[in-house]
């Protein structure tokens, strides 16, 4: 029987890992003490050991995809497989890795060519950005932003040696720079943090996350699906015209209307990241206050109703009981 390699538990209270890369392709040989396989957990990224001597018979999952833990991902069996395959665990069946050459007929002084590079896609299966966590916190310290690694085709995961490509490339003026839009609104004080607290002690609304989501989905005058980021997190909202307390958690797939990018907690204070897929509404930290950027693509919002987001946001921010009632 092929020796079963399964998604390993890397913690605690970890259910599932993403596979970031395989290093080994089907039909490889492989070493019991070769890396196999990336997987990527809440925090950190993990290389994995075959585990067994022999080739790799079968990969059962692809790079950018979740298996839950304990589940088979890759098969490894002691004679080299007649037809190793490559399967996706989001549909499809088996797909017969790439035949060998004929020897017969194969030049008998090949060139030597380098060992081939682990399997990177350039898009996850789900569409996130794969990358270490080391990465993602030095490019949001540094304001780079991980996205246009994948706009501009480079292969994931990134890792710290690739924030010197994003660099080279946020120097280069993206052509729709004309079209995006920027807007800041600075706070001498903040309402937020004591009405968080009250709103707890008051009407037992413990998650401050989803106050924001409703501020934000209020300042958008409509209801919608909101996002609310931390260094460490993002979780998305539904949020409804109504109270705070019918906002509740989306689904995870669901792509947002606004995204609130709370920095309150870091040494950030100043953002100029550019226009993404939805406006984005930035919190800063500032003494006492608080300030608030607004940043998006011209078609996504107007020029008024730019104004009008970041104004009716910010209001709330800084005296949230006012505007509840």
């Amino acid at each position: 029987m092929p020796h079963e390699v399964i998604m390993p538990a890397l913690g605690m209270a970890q259910d599932s890992g993403l596979i970031v890369a395989w290093h080994k392709a089907p039909g490889d040989e492989v070493a019991a003490g070769d890396v196999l396989f990336e997987v990527e957990t809440d925090k950190s990224t993990v290389e994995v050991e075959a585990g067994q001597d022999g080739f790799v018979a079968a990969l059962l999952a692809e790079a950018g995809e979740e298996a839950p833990v304990g589940e088979v991902i890759a098969l490894i069996s002691k004679e080299k497989p007649q037809d190793p395959v490559q399967r996706s665990r989001n549909g499809g069946g088996a797909v017969p890795a790439p035949a060998a050459p004929d020897t017969k007929t194969a030049d008998p002084d090949p060139v030597p060519t380098s060992a081939p590079e682990p399997t990177r896609p350039a898009i996850s299966a789900d569409g996130r950005v794969l990358a270490s966590p080391k990465a993602r916190r030095l490019a949001l310290e540094q304001g780079l932003d991980l996205a246009r690694l994948v706009e501009a085709g480079h292969p994931q995961p990134y890792h710290v040696a690739d924030l010197e490509l994003l660099r080279s490339l946020s120097t280069q003026a993206p052509e729709a720079a004309a079209s995006a839009r920027r807007l800041t609104a600075a706070l001498a004080q903040e309402g937020f943090s004591e009405f968080a607290a009250w709103a707890q002690e008051a009407a037992g609304l413990s998650d401050a996350a989803a106050l924001l989501a409703g501020f934000g989905g209020a300042s958008l005058g409509r209801a919608a699906i909101v996002a609310v980021e931390t260094l460490s997190a993002q979780r998305l909202y539904q949020v409804p015209l109504g109270p705070l307390g019918d906002v509740t958690e989306a689904d995870p797939g669901s792509p947002p209307d606004l995204c609130l990018r709370d920095l309150r907690l870091s040494r950030i204070s100043c953002v100029e990241l550019g226009p993404e897929n939805c406006p984005t509404l930035t919190l800063c930290a500032d003494g006492a206050g608080l300030v608030v950027t607004l940043e998006c693509a011209a078609r996504s919002l107007s020029a008024r109703e730019a104004v009008a987001l970041l104004s009716n946001f910010a209001a709330r921010m800084e005296q949230p009981v006012r505007h509840l009632l």
